[in-house]
């Protein structure tokens, strides 16, 4: 009996022993789940507060602004609001500035325009008084050091007379006129205007190249012809071209035709190898320097260039020095910079193309001339030479005028609209630039043409812009600030009432005031700020919803296991206060 009291009291106490380290273990997991539950319960109140930061951006974006620039006043919404804009001249500010001032009155300039009034020196508090035309001299080149306009302009604008007056009581800019044209209206327009001179094709072309007809025998290689290639009825033989010598020409007939300069070099194999080194290079030197490029080169600036704009005096300077880079066998080209006419024609890597029969035999024996299928010198050769005496005229050289005159236009629209963005191009396929692969100048390039004037001439109206500018410098100083480039900046600057703009009246003056009272400038929706905020505002929220429902879930689990441990909690619970009331029973037996 003793030992089997014994045996349960030493089970009983065992168990207890259990019961109670289960107990503890119980109570530590319960405890740690709720400050799990506890910890997600405060990342789901940090989750509503970003919620309601979110929302409360989002609320306030809807009312987001913008400015923007309608000279027209046509409700345009698509011109914001620049530095740019305001003082560069155009015809979207009617060749009037519009300066930012500060609220002292004075000029916010970008670092361009406060490098060109320190050339001039201009203090920051202004002179008080308008100066000589020397010191504006001084500004206009401070703007082309600075790179704000072409030395080009800068030179032209400075022999214009100072006009003391713009923005001092006058304001004659505003009468300029201008019309888009396309390129067979312009030319149009400026031949009735009387604008366009023609090209006496005697006198130009009788002054170079030189022939070599006397040197070492030839006899006529070295001769030249110029030839319409659309004329009926011509054969492949340049002899059998009527050459166009003794006709007067205008840019209008070289663009509507198709006129070619052809060159003769070599008659036969005998006298092939004698003029390979000691003509082919005066000849093609003979070719960039035909006066007929300086006419047609003067031709187009005098008719692109009518407004005096900066960058339209830069895309002509562009437009020439590309175009006359095609007029120089060597340059850009692949192969060595000596070219010579071989018989299997190893040297044409050098040129824009290769004319098979070209100039060569006549009838069956020749093919079809195609110097206009290629831009720039083109190599010819007859591959069908047998050596006979008659297969007159072997090797030469041909260059379209149509298509350089094409290839300015071409690479004036290129500069004008960005190389990035135009469509317009000069191919340039292994050394070979073709008409195929460009796509050259056509009638849906529009040319700014102005067509009344008023009182003021092309160059007098930029003229007259910078010197408006500079007037105001002198009179109400400047401050110097190059984040006015930035359009955001500035217009935030002018909504905050810390920047202003001051704008040329219709007496002449300029007086300075809020932005919401100028005519030309609006503050409009900002539609494209709204719809970033928006897919924005609900991205963040789709991130902050899943990040919510999944703290959800797991402080879901925590509660299911938290009410578990507490049912397993109160059952050991109970069996222990069993087992303690049973000792004590059986001991009191």
């Amino acid at each position: 009996e003793f030992v089997t009291k014994l045996r349960k009291e030493i089970e009983t106490k065992m168990g207890l022993a259990a019961s109670q380290a289960r107990l503890l273990t119980i109570t530590a997991r319960k405890s740690d789940c709720e400050f799990q539950s506890m910890r997600y319960s405060h990342q789901k109140i940090a989750l509503s507060r970003s919620m309601t930061d979110l929302s409360n951006e989002y609320q306030n974006s809807l009312e987001q602004t913008k400015l923007v620039y309608d000279y027209y006043g046509t409700g345009d919404e698509n011109t914001p609001l620049s530095y740019s804009l305001l003082m560069t001249p155009s015809q979207l500010n009617g060749y009037l500035p519009t300066l930012i001032t500060d609220a002292s009155g004075k000029a916010v300039l970008n670092s361009q325009y406060a490098a060109a009034a320190r050339a001039a020196g201009i203090p920051q508090e202004g002179l008080g008084c308008l100066p000589s035309s020397d010191v504006r001299n001084k500004f206009l080149q401070g703007l082309a050091d600075s790179g704000l306009i072409s030395q080009q302009a800068a030179d032209t604008y400075m022999g214009i007379q100072y006009a003391q007056s713009m923005g001092m009581g006058s304001n004659e800019l505003v009468t300029t006129k201008v019309e888009k044209m396309n390129i067979n209206e312009l030319l149009e327009y400026y031949a009735g205007e009387g604008v366009l001179t023609q090209y006496n094709l005697a006198d130009g072309l009788s002054k170079n190249p030189s022939t070599y007809s006397n040197e070492k025998g030839l006899g006529d290689q070295g001769s030249y012809k110029l030839v319409n290639t659309t004329q009926a009825g011509r054969n492949n033989d340049m002899d059998n071209y009527s050459g166009l010598q003794n006709q007067d020409l205008t840019i209008q007939d070289i663009l509507n035709g198709n006129y070619t300069l052809l060159f003769k070099c070599c008659d036969d194999d005998s006298k092939l190898s004698t003029v390979r080194n000691a003509y082919t290079d005066r000849l093609l030197n003979d070719i960039q320097n035909f006066e007929v490029w300086d006419w047609m080169f003067d031709q187009f600036e005098s008719i692109l260039n009518v407004t005096g704009d900066s960058n339209i005096a830069q895309a002509i300077s562009d437009a020439r020095s590309q175009t006359e880079s095609l007029l120089n066998y060597s340059n850009g080209l692949a192969g060595t910079v000596r070219a010579t006419f071989k018989e299997k024609g190893e040297d044409k890597k050098n040129f824009q193309g290769v004319m098979d029969g070209l100039m060569g035999y006549s009838g069956d024996r020749g093919s079809d001339l195609n110097t206009t299928d290629y831009i720039g010198i083109t190599y010819a050769r007859n591959t069908k030479r047998d050596g006979r005496k008659s297969d007159k005229f072997a090797y030469g050289v041909g260059i379209s005028l149509t298509n350089i005159a094409k290839a300015f236009l071409t690479y004036f629209a290129q500069s004008m609209e960005g190389i990035e963005n135009s469509a317009y191009k000069v191919s340039d396929t292994s050394g070979y630039r073709t008409v195929a692969d460009s796509h050259l100048i056509d009638d849906q390039y529009k040319f700014t043409v102005v067509v009344d004037t008023g009182v003021n001439t092309d160059q007098a109206l930029n003229s007259g812009f910078y010197d408006s500018i500079f007037n105001q410098i002198c009179t109400r100083g400047w401050v110097e600030n190059n984040n006015v480039n930035d359009n955001d900046y500035m217009q935030e600057m002018l909504k905050t009432g810390k920047f202003y703009l001051a704008t040329c009246a219709d007496d002449g003056y300029y007086y300075q005031g809020n932005y919401a009272t100028n005519t030309y400038v609006r503050e409009v929706t900002d539609e494209d700020a709204i719809a970033k905020a928006e897919a924005k505002y609900n991205t963040e929220k789709q991130k902050l919803t899943q990040k919510e429902e999944v703290l959800d879930l797991k402080m879901k689990n925590l509660d299911t296991e938290i009410s578990s441990l507490t049912t397993e909690y109160d059952t050991i619970k109970s069996v222990i206060s069993k087992n303690i009331e049973k000792s004590f029973k059986r001991y009191d037996a």
